[in-house]
Formats: C-alpha cells, structure tokens, sequence
C-alpha cells in the first residue's frame, strides 16, 4: 500500500491521503473544488465539478492512470438539483459509454460552506506499480 500526492493539487491539511494504492487498484479520497493554493474554484456545480474532476486527474496520473481507469465514483452534492450539472461534465469528461459506475448523494454541508460538490473514485490500474 502506497499513498499519492500530486504537486499539483494542494497539499491536504487534515490527515488522510489523496489516494491510496492497494494492488492494482487506486482508491482516491474525495476531491474538493480547490486550486492548488487551497482557495475554492468555481460558483457553480459544473465549474466546480470540472475542477474536482481536473484534481482526480492530477492524482490519477500521479499513481500511473488517468480518468479513462475510473470505475467508480460517488458525487456529494449540497443540492441534488445540480444533478444536471453534473452530468453534462460527466459526459464531456468520461467520452463514450460505459460510464464509471456513479453512486450521488445529498448532503447537508461538505468541508466548507462554499463547497457544492466533493467526488471520491476508484480505478483501476492495468499493471500492477509492482509489475512496471
């Protein structure tokens, strides 16, 4: 088991890993919109989604994969009716079926107040960071 951090995403203040790679599978903690200097990015779910989904990125490639090995996701919403923003970025970030499996939820605040979105994932790498 290893933990993944991308230089590029910011630096987690509290204690837990960006990603953690178990295997061939990468489990990725939840992703907030933040820039790399930790100040919140975007005002709405799209432009919000959009970034959490660029910093999922960044800690994929870190760990040698990228957005096509997601399998699953799970989206945190502070207001389900951003569903639809959602699955507009969805459909521009993961081209073309199938899509990752998705599991969204409703909640009543995230780690901060302008936070709309959080979203964890799973993927998986097709080699093993042993066997490379």
């Amino acid at each position: 088991m290893r933990g993944v951090q991308n230089p590029s995403n910011p630096v987690p203040t509290r204690p837990y890993s960006p990603a953690i790679i178990v295997g061939e599978w990468i489990h990725l903690s939840g992703h907030v919109p933040v820039d790399q200097g930790g100040a919140t990015f975007g005002s709405n779910g799209s432009e919000q989604a959009t970034r959490i989904l660029n910093n999922l990125e960044n800690t994929l490639q870190s760990a040698g994969a990228s957005l096509a090995d997601v399998v699953s996701t799970t989206v945190y919403l502070t207001d389900i009716s951003l569903i639809d923003d959602i699955d507009t970025v969805y459909r521009v970030v993961f081209p073309g079926q199938p899509y990752p499996a998705r599991t969204t939820v409703e909640v009543a605040a995230l780690g901060r107040s302008d936070f709309l979105v959080e979203i964890s994932a799973i993927a998986h790498l097709r080699v093993a960071p042993d066997a490379k």
